[in-house]
C-alpha cells in the first residue's frame, strides 16, 4: 500500500511529497479547521485551494472517511 503523498508531519505541518502524486488526483487533507485540497496539475505544478465554508467543514469532520463523496456532492 503507497503512502499518502499529502499528510501531517510529527510538527504539525502539512508535509507534501509531489514525486509521489499522480497527475489530476485530488488529495484533500483537513488542517487547523479548513480542508486543504491539493493536486498535481498536466504541468506537473501543485495547486492547494483551501476550504473554510464552516458548514462543509463541520460537514467533513463527522464523516473524515467520506471527504471526497462530500466535495464531490458540492459540485452538483
Amino acid at each position: 500500500m503507497s503512502k499518502n503523498p499529502v499528510e501531517i508531519d510529527i510538527e504539525n505541518k502539512i508535509k507534501i511529497n509531489p514525486e509521489s502524486m499522480i497527475i489530476e488526483k485530488l488529495y484533500p487533507i483537513i488542517y487547523d479547521n479548513s480542508i486543504f485540497l491539493f493536486y498535481k496539475d498536466e504541468n506537473e505544478l501543485i495547486n492547494c485551494y483551501e476550504i473554510t465554508d464552516k458548514s462543509i467543514v463541520e460537514k467533513v469532520m463527522l464523516n473524515p472517511d467520506k471527504m471526497i463523496e462530500i466535495l464531490e456532492e458540492l459540485d452538483k
